[in-house]
């Protein structure tokens, strides 16, 4: 029977070796997963930013009469009715995330389209146009 001496310094290479691929399998792995619910989360939250957004341009017409001319214009306004003589008033929109010229942008982080004439408000993120 012949016992064969192992070299240490091999078995350290290989094993660091083998770590690493494991490593790195994981965080592919991981990584494709966090994307993909990454982006998932972001459908979600520009399918509720639009609806809310289309429901307050419904309301701003509503109450006075016309759409706004921009975004920015829903945003700073507020509205003020009468209720079985209750008043509410509040903005429009309390939060929404702003570009650096104060435009809304979206939850991908792009501006956000608005047709004055017809009150469309949509994306402008490639892929989610005609949301």
């Amino acid at each position: 029977m012949r016992f064969y001496k192992r070299n240490k310094r091999g078995m350290f290479l290989l094993d660091l070796i083998t770590s690493l691929i494991i490593i790195w399998f994981l965080i592919w792995v991981f990584g494709g997963i966090i994307g993909t619910l990454s982006r998932n989360a972001r459908e979600i939250a520009l399918r509720y930013q639009l609806s809310n957004l289309r429901m307050l341009v419904t309301l701003y017409k509503d109450l006075k009469g016309q759409y706004p001319e921009d975004l920015k214009v829903l945003i700073q306004s507020s509205h003020k009715f009468n209720a079985n003589e209750i008043i509410f008033s509040d903005v429009y929109v309390s939060k929404l995330e702003q570009d650096a010229q104060g435009a809304p942008i979206d939850s991908f982080g792009n501006r956000l389209y608005y047709d004055p004439r017809k009150g469309v408000v949509g994306s402008q993120t490639k892929g989610y146009q005609g949301w």
